[in-house]
């Protein structure tokens, strides 16, 4: 469906990246060339999958930070920036849940999911849109679950 070489030279972040639909997409897109980016707290997750992803030739730089600390999203969007030299795209895909009924949800649950949804995606944006901005050049795509 896709030509082979559709994002070949492009550098793309996913948070969230290592599980899931993040990981999915960066399979999918570094199948069709791109450099992959995942960050996500838990750096043994990341490189589990950038294993995965490498195995299948895909080039990926796993950089586990929280999207809630703007100083970590700053030095993935730098590590990015030094790896690979631009941002061409970045998937804000980070999610938090609590696996519970409405009513059981306490407030401190509900901010503790907000902050990683809504800040996190704000952090990142901010951040790599910046970077984007000064090469006049990028995409951003956000996932809310």
């Amino acid at each position: 469906m896709f030509e082979a070489d559709l994002l070949k030279d492009k550098n793309i972040i996913i948070t969230g990246g290592g599980t899931g639909l993040g990981k999915s997409m960066g399979m999918r897109f570094g199948e069709l060339g791109a450099k992959i980016v995942i960050t996500s707290r838990k750096q043994e997750v990341l490189d589990e999958t950038a294993k995965e992803m490498k195995s299948a030739g895909i080039s990926v730089l796993p950089i586990a930070g929280d999207v809630r600390n703007p100083e970590e999203v700053d030095r993935v969007v730098q590590k990015t920036k030094e790896s690979f030299g631009t941002i061409d795209g970045l998937v804000n895909n980070a999610a938090g849940n609590f696996i519970s009924p409405t009513e059981n949800l306490t407030p401190g649950g509900f901010k503790a999911v907000t902050d990683i949804v809504l800040g996190g995606t704000f952090n990142f944006t901010l951040s790599a849109g910046k970077e984007m901005i000064q090469s006049e050049s990028g995409s951003i795509l956000n996932i809310v679950t």
